[in-house]
């Protein structure tokens, strides 16, 4: 029997005392989803982290917050996510 792993979805952000007026809708709006849609809260990671450290700069290199990144893949940069198109994404990883 295989494990399945979660989907990982990763939100990248400048960092809280600086945040942006896209970075706070990004973060609301993915907690709208996840509300509205408790399947995903159950099958899906969720992290949040710092656009600016070093390690999400070397992995990804120098990106336009706010950045939504699905298993490694960037899903959206510099733009708030179009919930529709995010949600229907993350139900095609976990079914």
């Amino acid at each position: 029997m295989s494990i399945i792993e979660k989907p990982i979805l990763q939100v990248l952000l400048k960092e809280e005392e600086n945040y942006c007026a896209k970075c706070c809708k990004t973060r609301q709006v993915i907690e709208r989803m996840i509300n509205a849609i408790p399947i995903l809260k159950e099958k899906v990671d969720i992290e949040y982290a710092n656009i600016e450290l070093e390690e999400n700069v070397k992995k990804y290199g120098k990106l336009t917050p706010p950045v939504v990144i699905i298993n490694g893949s960037i899903f959206s940069e510099g733009q708030i996510p179009i919930i529709k198109k995010l949600s229907s994404q993350l139900f095609n990883l976990v079914k």
